[in-house]
């Protein structure tokens, strides 16, 4: 599916706010706990299979804990989407702004993205923060940024970006949502001819995830040997 424009449903990165009993059986007790909790479940990248529901996972309150999960189809009761995040500053007036550098960092990535007219968002651990409040971020952690590109992005104008967001007070993951799947933004800044396409199919090697036949073209080999490691 092309998330790189709108849609009506549910996109990877949205946060879903759902009743516990929407997640179906076998789920972690301490992921049901977390929903139950008020905590919203983040939208995954993964085959939307008619009948198998919507695929998310659970973000647990210890650095590595998720859990995967299908969400009954039409069971979530609020959507936070990584645009709305930024479109919103809260990092602005956050508290904890200048203590955490990811958080800190939000707002030169704003200017930056803002100025060059980019459709942008926030993910990760700063885009569950600032949507729920729980202190989730740490001192290493990462600004996860998603930009959406229903057009191509001149590699060029990649590098450049990418060089602008290595200046940012914390480490800025970006990541480029194409129509043919997420790109990092390191990737195609980079010189490899294909760069690694996360879709919903899985991980694939695409010389240009924009063109028609970039699916026709695609080398869906494990990613182990990806000429792009990273994304």
């Amino acid at each position: 599916m092309d998330y790189s424009r709108h849609t009506a449903v549910p996109r990877p990165h949205d946060l879903v706010w759902i009743e516990p009993d929407a997640l179906g059986e076998h789920i972690a007790p301490w992921a049901l706990a977390r929903v139950a909790a008020g905590q919203p479940v983040v939208v995954r990248r993964a085959r939307r299979d008619a009948g198998r529901g919507l695929p998310v996972g659970v973000r647990g309150a210890h650095r590595g804990q998720r859990e995967a999960a299908r969400l009954e189809p039409g069971r979530w009761q609020a959507l936070r989407t990584p645009e709305s995040l930024a479109a919103d500053g809260a990092w602005i007036e956050h508290p904890r702004a200048a203590a955490v550098a990811a958080i800190g960092a939000a707002a030169g990535a704003a200017c930056l993205l803002n100025a060059g007219g980019w459709c942008w968002g926030v993910t990760g651990a700063v885009g569950f923060e600032l949507a729920t409040g729980e202190p989730v971020c740490h001192a290493d952690s990462d600004l996860d940024v998603l930009i959406r590109a229903p057009e191509r992005v001149p590699r060029a104008e990649a590098r450049r970006l990418a060089r602008a967001l290595e200046a940012l007070s914390a480490p800025c993951d970006a990541q480029i949502e194409t129509p043919a799947g997420g790109v990092a933004l390191a990737d195609w800044a980079g010189a490899a001819k294909r760069v690694l396409v996360k879709s919903d199919a899985g991980p694939f090697l695409c010389a240009d995830p924009w063109s028609e036949s970039g699916s026709a073209d695609a080398d869906r080999r494990p990613s182990s040997v990806a000429e792009s490691p990273s994304g």
